[in-house]
């Protein structure tokens, strides 16, 4: 779920810059496990991953900063 414009593994080093362990991109996408991209276009569902990944790798967001994630991800997916 990489910003417009970024690569993936961009964003894995931005997670891990800012996270007290190291991730791999399988660790993160371990965390979506068993969602469709049907589930991502699901705000609920969408914004239940945003939160679970943030506290998996330890970074606190703000409402604003989730949805700015999911408006990311609903223009990636178109």
């Amino acid at each position: 779920m990489a910003a417009k414009g970024k690569k993936p593994s961009d964003l894995l080093k931005k997670i891990n810059k800012k996270s007290k362990k190291k991730w791999k991109m399988d660790d993160i996408k371990s965390l979506a496990k068993g969602l469709t991209k049907k589930d991502l276009k699901d705000d609920k569902k969408l914004g239940d991953l945003i939160k679970k990944i943030s506290k998996a790798v330890g970074v606190k967001l703000s409402d604003k900063q989730i949805s700015s994630v999911k408006k990311q991800v609903h223009e990636k997916l178109g």
